[in-house]
């Protein structure tokens, strides 16, 4: 029953910012549920993570003035969907605001005509977004959400009463898509993405209401009036291990004058299940590959790109499909290989990420990121939600990434401590002082008390002319920074280095050399004996990092 709480006002953005943050709560309330019932197109047991993230990344773009109109607001919304769209259904979820910014146009409030519009609006569009759309999924819904809501416009413009026609159009659209879609029959459960929708709709109305609590737990509409036990159809999870999935590939491509079309048949040739979508000037990837590395080759034909996410979706089935058999047996065992700590590191670079697992005793898991291509809160999140554990410890790695890490522990039930690290070579170093003997209180300590004690010092080339702290560096020249202040400029990056060493490290007791990934065998094998003759008082060890941007990496203890 409607609390005494104020109704959401109609003026403004006011109705659709409140809306949006419960849709938030309420997938959040019910992503386990969504997870486990996620079986196509890939059995991974993230739709309802994917889901939450795509939202919350709207929730971060929101602007703090509530006086804002709703056509302003509605086209921001439009592009963090898009921007922080996470796997097949983020995408899919994508075209829902893609609509509602459409249907708004030039409005400044929210009404049910605009709201039966953009159902509409988004039903067009993900049909058109994917090569062979498939019913009996998110689509069906929409679709059928979008007959419903034209037909309760028609009748009354009121928002609450056309929204709370198709709220109950969705619960009833999910609970027949395992008639549409054999697939969901064959494992006993209903369409994940749909039921996701049907979740938000209800977050939705019960703001808008003044209901509370907007998040609550809502029991899965199954066929027949049967209940959903929680799992899967055993049969089904044995045989989704046997197939061989490839790897999810999402990016975003950005670029002046991207035709949609053009890159959606390209991706259809080369993977499976594709989705693309774009918004200003901005195209949203989702596509599965045996080889990711051929999606992105083919995307960087047509823009900048940027949110790159690869994940093997082999792994990820093979640990939907132990959770799932967890639910099924009844025990309360955690998959197997849970951990008692388990330590998230960002870094880019094919050494330093062997090295970073390696140094992690098998508890440790990479996130690709670092200067030029940072996680966002999102990306920090679903690495820290993965994690095969409860207590996470998070290496940011960057300075640039730090803001955004020390934003995860208040989005999730998960203890996660964060580690103030501020570059890769600080990482490995509070990485050396991780021990699995020791609490996460005691592991927290130890790593933060080293932290400090590193000095970082970095050579690349510049990319352009440009003046620093009044130094002169021409495109192309080297120049070495310690701790972010520029000491030594020339013409090589061996040059620099060795006098980076010279003016900051003549009191260090262990250097350690990360080589990047532009330097040949033969570069790194002279650099490596000319600076253990130079500096032969000092233990120095030299390691291939494979990382972009710098020659060298350099890690002062």
């Amino acid at each position: 029953m409607p609390n005494s709480q104020t109704k959401i006002p109609s003026g403004t953005s006011s109705r659709l910012t409140d809306m949006i943050r419960a849709t938030t709560k309420a997938v959040e309330a019910n992503r386990d549920t969504i997870n486990a019932l996620n079986v196509f197109p890939v059995p991974d047991g993230d739709t309802g993570t994917n889901m939450l993230l795509t939202l919350r990344s709207i929730i971060d773009s929101l602007p703090s003035n509530s006086s804002e109109s709703a056509n302003h607001v509605s086209k921001i919304i439009a592009r963090s969907a898009l921007l922080g769209a996470r796997g097949n259904s983020g995408l899919i979820l994508a075209q829902y605001f893609k609509g509602l910014a459409e249907a708004i146009g030039e409005d400044t409030e929210l009404t049910g005509e605009h709201f039966a519009r953009s159902i509409r609006i988004a039903s067009n569009s993900a049909y058109k977004a994917l090569p062979n759309p498939v019913e009996g999924t998110m689509l069906t819904v929409y679709r059928e959400c979008a007959d419903v809501a034209e037909r309760s416009a028609a009748k009354n413009e009121e928002l609450e009463s056309v929204m709370a026609d198709v709220a109950r159009e969705a619960i009833n659209s999910v609970r027949r898509t395992p008639k549409l879609l054999p697939v969901l029959a064959e494992a006993e459960v209903v369409d994940s993405g749909g039921f996701g929708f049907a979740v938000m709709l209800d977050g939705a109305l019960r703001a808008l209401r003044g209901e509370e609590p907007v998040g609550r737990a809502i029991d899965v509409p199954m066929p027949n009036g049967e209940t959903f036990s929680g799992s899967v159809k055993a049969e089904f999870i044995d045989g989704s291990e046997e197939i061989e999935w490839g790897y999810c590939t999402v990016f975003a491509i950005q670029a002046d004058n991207l035709d949609i079309d053009v890159i959606r048949d390209h991706m259809a040739k080369i993977g499976r299940s594709p989705i693309v979508d774009g918004v200003g000037g901005i195209a949203k990837v989702h596509v599965h590959m045996e080889d990711p590395g051929e999606a992105i080759s083919a995307g960087i034909l047509y823009g900048q790109l940027s949110n790159i996410e690869i994940s093997n979706m082999g792994d990820q089935t093979s640990d939907w499909a132990a959770g799932r058999r967890s639910k099924t047996s009844g025990s309360d065992a955690k998959p197997k290989g849970n951990v008692k700590i388990a330590v998230v590191a960002v870094a880019v670079g094919k050494g330093l990420t062997d090295l970073i697992v390696s140094t992690g005793m098998g508890v440790t898991s990479v996130l690709d990121g670092g200067d030029t291509m940072n996680p966002s809160v999102a990306d920090l999140l679903a690495a820290v939600e993965s994690a095969p554990s409860n207590q996470v410890i998070l290496l940011p790695n960057n300075k640039n990434v730090l803001p955004a890490a020390l934003e995860v522990p208040g989005l999730t039930a998960k203890d996660v401590r964060v580690i103030h690290t501020r570059s890769v070579q600080s990482g490995v170093a509070a990485l050396l002082e991780f021990s699995t003997a020791l609490n996460i209180d005691e592991n927290e300590s130890a790593m933060n008390n080293v932290v400090g004690n590193v000095g970082d010092g970095r050579v690349c080339k510049a990319s352009r002319d440009v003046t620093i702290h009044g130094r002169n560096i021409r495109k192309g020249m080297s120049f070495a920074t310690f701790d972010d202040e520029i000491v030594a400029v020339g013409r090589e990056p061996l040059f620099v280095l060795t006098k980076m060493i010279e003016e900051h490290a003549v009191d260090a007791e262990i250097i350690t050399v990360y080589t990047g990934i532009s330097l040949t065998p033969e570069q790194v094998a002279t650099a490596t004996e000319m600076i253990e003759a130079k500096f032969e008082n000092i233990e120095i060890e030299v390691v291939y990092g494979g990382q972009p941007h710098y020659d060298y990496l350099v890690a002062v203890e």
